[in-house]
């Protein structure tokens, strides 16, 4: 076993454990019987229609470029979340940089390049929901600590992309660093001096994937298209919540939504066990939500999600499949 499954495995440990200490299960097994089932369709109906949604987003990224069908963006954007629910590292996210540069003949860094400019408008976007949430009900400090923690990370490295696309000091580096390689041996420096060329060149190409930011039409426009979507997993959260008659507010979605979203973002293991059920607990404890039956909400939830997502999944290959034979 490598170090960071290793690690992973760790963490996922140490949450199970912060889940299930002084758990009632009676309280946990009641919470499914509350569940009206009666709005599983409108919510699934709603959750899919917002990861359709994500399509239109991507493709005013990639700058509205015709060789990308909006279709083909969105189940690729799909099947990326389905994988990196069970691959490490954000292995989906690598799949939709391969997958979707193998069938445009793109340069693959430069679409992954565009997958993280994506990912850090998520982090934004997510971030303003739960500003607005600690805005308009919470005044705990761990959860404002929490909140302003996140905004200067992903508002950073939004700032960062954009210093390095717009400054673009590569070429300058790598022409420097080139110069006192040639200064050593020749065994030594050839090898060296290949490598750094290389790295120039996919960097670069990396770079090129930021190009959105260099137009505020298309980043203003990035974002609304951002924010319709997690509006959307707002909403079906909410009903989600309230389905298990407890008559929360919309703030308590906001929180919900926001902190299993960025829960993702820990290490752990397959299907986010452990940080997305304890990020879940957290945020209804807010509310002064029982853990028991926090965390069969919880449960139903990534249920609902999980289940959506490998219908989609299962959908996207079996169509692909058709089409091409």
């Amino acid at each position: 076993m490598n170090k960071k499954k290793f690690f992973a495995l760790l963490i996922t440990f140490i949450f199970l454990v912060l889940i299930f200490y002084k758990i009632d299960f009676q309280v946990f097994v009641n919470t499914f019987k509350i569940f009206k089932i009666k709005n599983l369709f409108l919510i699934v109906f709603l959750y899919i229609i917002g990861m359709y949604l994500r399509g239109f987003r991507f493709k005013t990224i990639l700058l509205n470029d015709k060789k990308y069908k909006l279709l083909e963006l969105s189940e690729n954007f799909i099947t990326g979340c389905f994988l990196n629910i069970f691959l490490p590292a954000r292995g989906g996210d690598l799949y939709r940089a391969y997958k979707l540069g193998s069938d445009k003949e793109e340069k693959k860094m430069k679409i992954l390049g565009s997958i993280l400019i994506e990912r850090t408008f998520d982090g934004i976007c997510v971030f303003c929901i739960l500003l607005f949430a600690v805005l308009m009900y919470c005044k705990q400090q761990w959860i404002i600590n929490l909140t302003y923690s996140i905004g200067t990370l992903f508002f950073g490295s939004l700032i960062t992309f954009w210093l390095i696309f717009k400054f673009n000091k590569l070429d300058w580096i790598c022409e420097n660093l080139i110069k006192f390689l040639l200064k050593l041996p020749n065994k030594i420096n050839k090898p060296l001096i290949g490598l750094v060329k290389g790295l120039n060149i996919h960097l670069n190409t990396f770079i090129n994937g930021f190009m959105v930011l260099s137009s505020i039409k298309y980043t203003v426009l990035t974002f609304i298209q951002t924010a319709i979507p997690w509006l959307i997993e707002c909403y079906v959260a909410f009903l989600i919540i309230n389905s298990f008659g407890l008559n929360l507010g919309f703030a308590s979605a906001l929180f919900v939504i926001s902190l299993i979203s960025f829960s993702t973002m820990i290490p752990s293991a397959s299907v986010f066990v452990g940080a997305y059920q304890y990020a879940y607990i957290l945020a209804l404890g807010i509310f002064g939500i029982d853990k028991s039956v926090a965390l069969g909400i919880a449960t139903v939830h990534q249920c609902i999600l999980l289940l959506s997502q490998g219908l989609m999944f299962a959908f996207i290959n079996v169509k692909n499949n058709i089409k091409d034979n």
